[in-house]
Formats: C-alpha cells, sequence, structure tokens
C-alpha cells in the first residue's frame, strides 16, 4: 500500500514558493533598504558615508552611523553591481629576438671552459 501523503498541486505549490523565495532583510538594513535608491544616487554623486548619514538623518529620521552606511554600500549596492573585470598590472615583455646573438657561445662538452684568476687558495698557506 503505497499511497502519496503530498498532492502534486501541493509539490508544485511549493516548487513555485521555493523558486520566488527572496529572504527578508537584516533587521539593521530595513530602514537603508527603503530609502535604497536615494543612497545609489548619492553614491554615483560621490557622496562621502559621512555626507549619506546626515541626510538621512536630516530628511527621512533615519538615524544610523556612517560605518552603517558603508557596510550597506558594501554588502547590499555592491554585490548588486556586475564586476569590472580587474586590468594587467604590465603587459607581459615582449620576446627578444637577439637572444641568440647576446649569449656567449657554450663550450664544446669534454673541455674545460677558462676561469679566470683564483683570488683566494686556501693550499697555499
Amino acid at each position: 500500500m503505497n499511497t502519496t501523503i503530498v498532492s502534486a498541486e501541493a509539490k508544485a505549490r511549493l516548487t513555485e514558493a521555493v523558486k520566488s523565495y527572496t529572504p527578508p532583510a537584516p533587521e539593521k538594513y530595513r530602514a537603508l533598504n527603503e530609502v535604497k535608491e536615494s543612497i545609489m544616487a548619492l553614491r554615483e554623486r560621490k557622496a562621502s558615508y559621512e555626507t549619506i548619514r546626515a541626510m538621512l538623518h536630516e530628511n527621512a529620521d533615519i538615524d544610523v552611523s556612517h560605518q552603517t552606511v558603508a557596510r550597506y554600500c558594501r554588502e547590499v549596492l555592491d554585490s548588486a553591481k556586475p564586476k569590472k573585470p580587474r586590468r594587467a598590472k604590465m603587459p607581459p615583455p615582449e620576446p627578444v629576438t637577439s637572444a641568440q646573438e647576446e649569449l656567449p657561445a657554450r663550450s664544446p662538452v669534454g673541455q674545460p671552459r677558462s676561469r679566470g684568476p683564483r683570488i683566494y687558495d686556501p693550499k697555499s698557506l
């Protein structure tokens, strides 16, 4: 006796609810989420976090610190922006075409190479 406990319709509703689920905003950012567009506009105009904090306090009665505004911008606003690809710091060096001409010729195998004078000979003491 194998009977289904959950109907296909209930499974479909649950699947749709899971697909459309977005987690609620953290309590500390609820007030800032209500004025998200204004904060984004101010950041695009290069407003400092302290300026945004002051404007929020004066105009919207939202009392947060500039550190909270900065954290909100990094965690919420920057995650919405697409990341720019990083540029290479230096272009790769071009290969030297005359490198073989600049290298000294190797001595053939079996012949000792000249070493120059010894500055200190411990055997002579």
